[in-house]
């Protein structure tokens, strides 16, 4: 979000009064001046419904970004970014000029070029070289750094997961009554060097209010934690957001830095520019917003520079690292040497695929997914991870299809994202209801029209209810709108791979209709739609999921069966799909009249005449497979006014002879 917007939504958000405490004279004590804490305890900081504020003692005014940096001793830009995250929103990244960055002094250089240890034997250097006026904080850090061993901060660095011995040669410490922001909360507090210039104080006591727990030192922003550690020979560094992050991937035998603040990604690539590395920097910021968009912005100046790097997810669908170390401690160290193992000259070595991820994949691959319909199952295998295209002209139930699918789907316990950029919420729910109604008692079973429209409002919620136990919260529709593109898509399927650890099933309703990225406004339908499939694809195989695009076909092929020169302005189908289905009208494949080159009027009238016919006979072809049988028909009854598919028990028998092999007899 631009700058300027973000710091308006701030100030109607997040109010003044969080970062204030209440004085005996009804007013506001002052974090400026002190006036309310001492003796006779009066403040005389006055809130207005503006939300600013002013101290009628030491005349000091502001809003909420004001009393947010005097609170927490963070400067402008830090305040701004920190507080966009409290109301979940990114706000675009400080672009300051060269000068804003003075190279770093490395006279101070810490040891351990292997594993990216720090020395217990020199303070981190400073991140600048310091001016008459700015302070240094190593005698402090000195003081602090044996209290680590203190009980308290001892059980507080294990609930996360970190060793003293590691927090030491970092320089962690510890004070019992720290106060770095002078916001008038002293409390216990581990203290974490960023630079001689620098510190965080995080508390460890649980009472401490949120707005409190962890301070900058007044007078200075965060610098990178341990980023000297480019001047070591280390073969690969994590870039992670949180000092508690880096000390993680420190645990687990590898070389961090954090940033301390999405801030510093621009800070980061200007020490970069500066002082170059051969090391392949492996990025793995949080999974919200903030960590997305400065992992962008690495990712567009490391390419600038020409330096080496790969994305990692390393937070095992946790928030951030050292969230995935407290819940699972092995599986973070394997996450962190698959990572490695990534960014190393021979990432794709056969060999050590089949020694370690090969069993594993295969195990994922057998989990298929039944998809509710037998003769589909049977033919099919069910659904394998992988992109499937479903094509067919308007009419034969697309959409009506892919929504039983997803319920079914859904039925037998798996996860379904159903993107519909066409129709709504209403529209698919009612669809689902209506169905179920008819599967119930076709005889008072009513439309999804009728539904909507408010008809039997029992039966409705009976049936509601019937729904809500089969599916639970497995299935998700997701409204689109004609902005909807990939991006979009792929980030929202990502988040929710993250945060449930599930892999679900997703159905994009449909292909067409999705929007052009930014970048791609110019380009033709087919343009688009190619990119579309190709980045579902990706989707597929970086997430192991199965995906399903609906796509409409061309009219000049209405009159015939359906086969690739039906999706010929989609080229990116043909060749990117593992399988592809077309749905439609069985008389296309069993009337002799569609094999002559004449007769169109005939032909329309047939056409005319299956539409129209209750239920519509319909046959799913399958144009390409790579699981199993090249090519093969199911065929369906479509009872469109109750959006129903049911297997078309006239083709049962031909289906068994064709399963058995019994035609061969």
């Amino acid at each position: 979000m631009e700058r300027e917007t973000a710091k308006q939504r701030i100030k109607a958000e997040i109010k003044c009064t969080d970062y204030l405490e209440k004085s005996k004279s009804g007013l506001y004590c002052c974090p400026f001046c002190g006036s309310g804490t001492g003796t006779n305890a009066t403040g005389a900081l006055k809130v207005y419904d503006t939300n600013t504020f002013t101290c009628h003692a030491c005349h000091k005014s502001g809003d909420v970004i004001d009393l947010f940096m005097e609170r927490t001793g963070t400067d402008y830009n830090t305040a701004l970014s920190l507080l966009a995250q409290e109301i979940g929103i990114t706000v675009d990244q400080y672009r300051p000029a060269a000068a804003d960055f003075a190279p770093i002094d490395r006279t101070e250089r810490i040891t351990g070029a292997q594993t990216g240890q720090g020395s217990a034997d020199a303070p981190p250097a400073e991140k600048s070289p310091q001016s008459a006026t700015e302070a240094d904080y190593t005698a402090y850090y000195k003081e602090c750094a044996p209290r680590i061993t203190d009980p308290a901060a001892a059980a507080y660095l294990e609930r996360r997961g970190i060793s003293i011995t590691t927090a030491g040669a970092y320089w962690i410490g510890f004070d019992p009554a720290a106060d770095p922001a002078k916001a008038g909360h002293p409390c216990p507090r581990i203290i974490i060097p960023t630079s001689k210039a620098h510190y965080i104080g995080r508390s460890i006591d649980p009472e401490t209010p949120k707005a409190f727990a962890k301070l900058n030192v007044k007078g200075s922003s965060p610098a990178i934690f341990n980023g000297n550690v480019f001047a070591q020979e280390v073969q690969e560094v994590f870039v992670t957001e949180g000092w508690a992050d880096a000390l993680s991937v420190i645990e687990a035998g590898a070389a961090a830095i954090a940033l301390n603040s999405t801030a510093n990604a621009d800070a980061l690539l200007k020490q970069l520019e500066r002082e170059r590395t051969a090391a392949t920097l492996i990025l793995c910021l949080d999974n919200d917003d903030a960590g997305t968009k400065a992992a962008e912005t690495l990712r567009a100046g490391l390419q600038r520079l020409n330096i080496s790097y790969i994305t990692a997810d390393i937070c095992g669908g946790y928030n951030d690292p050292n969230e995935y170390l407290q819940a699972d401690r092995a599986a973070f160290f394997a996450a962190v040497d698959r990572a490695r193992r990534q960014a190393t000259a021979k990432p794709d070595c056969t060999s050590y695929y089949i020694d370690t991820l090969m069993q594993g994949e295969i195990e994922r691959f057998k989990a298929d997914k039944k998809t509710g319909f037998r003769n589909l199952d049977e033919k099919a295998g069910g659904l394998y991870s992988g992109l499937y295209v479903l094509a067919a002209i308007s009419s034969l139930g697309k959409t009506s299809f892919s929504l039983q699918l997803a319920d079914q789907l859904a039925e037998r316990g798996n996860d379904v994202l159903f993107f519909s950029l066409e129709q709504s919420r209403l529209e698919l729910v009612s669809k689902s209801l209506a169905r179920r109604m008819a599967q119930t008692d076709m005889a008072t079973a009513i439309s999804s029209l009728q539904i909507r429209k408010g008809a039997s409002p029992q039966l409705v919620r009976e049936t509601a209810a019937a729904y809500k136990a089969a599916v639970a919260d497995r299935i998700s529709i997701i409204e689109g709108n004609f902005a909807c593109n990939i991006s979009f898509i792929g980030e929202y399927v990502r988040q929710y791979v993250r945060k449930t650890g599930t892999r679900p099933v997703v159905i994009l309703d449909y292909l067409q209709i999705l929007q052009p990225l930014e970048d791609g406004k110019r380009q033709t339908t087919r343009e688009t739609v190619d990119t579309t499939v190709t980045q579902l694809k990706r989707i597929s195989r970086e997430l192991d999921l199965t995906v399903i695009a609906i796509s409409s076909v061309n009219r000049a092929n209405y009159l015939t069966p359906i086969d690739f020169e039906a999706l010929k302005e989609s080229g990116g189908i043909e060749f990117s799909a593992d399988v592809v289905w077309g749905l439609q009208l069985q008389c296309l494949n069993n009337d002799p009249i569609f094999d002559k080159e004449t007769g169109l009027k005939q032909k329309r009238e047939k056409i005319r005449e299956a539409k129209a016919a209750n239920p519509r006979k319909i046959e799913l072809c399958a144009l390409k497979n790579r699981y199993g049988i090249a090519n093969y028909s199911c065929y369906f009854n479509y009872y469109p006014a109750n959006d129903l598919f049911t297997e078309d028990t006239e083709h049962a028998l031909e289906d068994f002879m064709e399963r058995t092999g019994a035609y061969k007899l």
